[in-house]
């Protein structure tokens, strides 16, 4: 087994980053492998299409899976519902081969980065997303 200094500076910044940044590296990661799934679709490389489909689901489940409903109440269950709706697009995109449904995961995966980054980076005492990210986040329902 090899040594990797790029795999151990990795490792240690997911294990010592903070949750939020956590949080932020696994859409990150969810955003990428579904971009590598849709170009490998495109590709017909049926493979990679499905390696990378897999990572994204494997991903999503753990975001899900984080989810505390006590502390997140409807946001948590909303959250859950939209984890479950991403599931499903990326399950039939697999099946039946939709680059269309890979795309409609990427939008929303993008949608939910971008109002993460908001509320990591821009904490509010209100709790509530800058209004710049209302239109976008109100088109999610």
């Amino acid at each position: 087994m090899q040594n990797n200094p790029y795999r151990a500076y990795q490792k240690t910044q997911v294990t010592t980053a903070k949750p939020e940044k956590v949080l932020l590296m696994l859409y990150e990661g969810a955003i990428k492998f579904n971009k590598l799934a849709i170009l490998k679709m495109k590709e017909k490389n049926v493979a990679e299409k499905g390696k990378n489909i897999s990572k994204t689901l494997a991903i999503v489940s753990e975001l899900m899976n984080t989810l505390d409903h006590e502390k997140g109440g409807q946001l948590a269950a909303d959250l859950e519902n939209l984890y479950m709706f991403i599931m499903d697009k990326l399950i039939e995109a697999n099946m039946y081969n939709k680059v269309e449904e890979l795309e409609v995961v990427e939008r929303l995966l993008t949608t939910l980065y971008t109002a993460w980054q908001d509320v990591v980076n821009n904490p509010r005492p209100d709790g509530v997303p800058s209004p710049a990210l209302q239109p976008e986040l109100n088109a999610l329902y």
